[in-house]
């Protein structure tokens, strides 16, 4: 029994390494399709990974980034799916506004991204702060609770903004009020002028941009979203350690844990705002061989002594997600269930847009 066992590994992990190897991209061109334009965020991460993954796919082939933005990145993804081969030599960028778009219900998308092959995921985390004259101390949101008008940017409801709109209801911010049409730039820029209340930014622009400003004593740290893991734990992010994640904000203003179906919207807006932020997506239907090649050149790629230098300020303090666990995250981002989207609804609803989740 004992040899038939030896013999049986053995045999598996040899037609794997016989599978793989005759994965072969020499002299073949990837193209890497971006929905977005050049120097943007997704473009970003996509030319930083690269030149380390044509170093370890296996024929060191030539990779290519196609930008193709419009239409809130619907243009470029929907590009995708009607052109891209499932062989190996397409990838897709993706990012919060793609998943957005699916999850929300436009009727204008026709990429299936739920079956998507998973290679990567970068996930980034959102920090909320105010002005240091609105809050008794950091961490503290006290004053903007009773406040009558709490103004924050949101460029549209059918983006990645929405999340905002839910996160500010849960905590009971009752004077808050969006300013549509405001970008996450412009927002910033409004902020620091006087004009808005609560500001918001990711992992880079945090540490570039606010960091500074709270050094300076004009701006303190109110929370952040929280990184989420595959076991449903939230914990703080090491950019702010000392801010509370969401679900501690929550429950020190109501007294009681995130559960039910708040913790599920939670979960749902987490997997889309920030495990997946930024992905390396294969398109539906590419063989499990080829699937396997791409994500073992991802695991070569995290180890290598380069991207490790480099890694943490191109592309932020948190760790790649690879392989299967992306996959569930990106299916849990990109279809809500009912629940989740009668509360964003709801809260839609009291804020007077006409938009609705579908």
């Amino acid at each position: 029994m004992r040899k038939f066992l030896t013999l049986f590994v053995v045999s598996f992990f040899s037609l794997t390494s016989i599978v793989s190897a005759e994965v072969d991209f020499a002299g073949k061109t990837i193209t890497w399709v971006v929905p977005f334009k050049e120097g943007g965020g997704t473009s970003r991460f996509a030319r930083f990974i690269q030149p380390f993954l044509t170093k370890y796919l296996p024929g060191n082939p030539d990779i290519q980034v196609m930008h193709i933005p419009g239409g809130g990145a619907i243009k470029g993804s929907n590009y995708f799916q009607e052109n891209a081969k499932a062989d190996g030599t397409f990838l897709f960028g993706c990012s919060t506004s793609v998943i957005v778009n699916v999850a929300t219900g436009n009727p204008l998308v026709k990429y299936n991204l739920s079956e998507y092959r998973p290679v990567l995921l970068l996930p980034q985390n959102t920090h909320w702060f105010t002005r240091s004259d609105l809050a008794t101390e950091p961490h503290d949101l006290s004053k903007l609770i009773e406040r009558d008008l709490v103004l924050y940017a949101l460029k549209t409801p059918a983006s990645a903004d929405l999340f905002h709109i839910w996160v500010f209801d849960k905590l009971g911010l009752k004077g808050a009020k969006p300013i549509p049409g405001l970008s996450s730039s412009g927002g910033y820029q409004a902020f620091l002028r006087g004009e808005i209340h609560i500001s918001s930014h990711g992992a880079a622009n945090y540490v570039k941009k606010v960091k500074p400003e709270i050094e300076q004593g004009k701006v303190v740290d109110l929370m952040t979203l929280g990184i989420i893991g595959a076991d449903g734990s939230v914990s703080r992010n090491p950019l702010a350690p000392d801010a509370p994640t969401f679900p501690e904000m929550y429950e020190k203003i109501n007294g009681k844990k995130l559960e039910g179906d708040d913790l599920e919207a939670f979960y749902s807006i987490g997997a889309a705002w920030s495990q997946a932020s930024k992905s390396m997506l294969l398109p539906e239907n590419t063989p499990d061989e080829i699937v396997d090649v791409f994500r073992e050149a991802a695991r070569k790629m995290v180890n290598d002594p380069e991207f490790k230098e480099k890694a943490s300020k191109a592309l932020g303090p948190f760790p790649l997600i690879i392989g299967e666990e992306a996959g569930e995250i990106v299916k849990k981002a990109a279809i809500f269930s009912d629940t989740t989207k009668d509360q964003l609804n709801a809260v839609l609803k009291k804020n007077r847009f006409t938009y609705q989740v579908q």
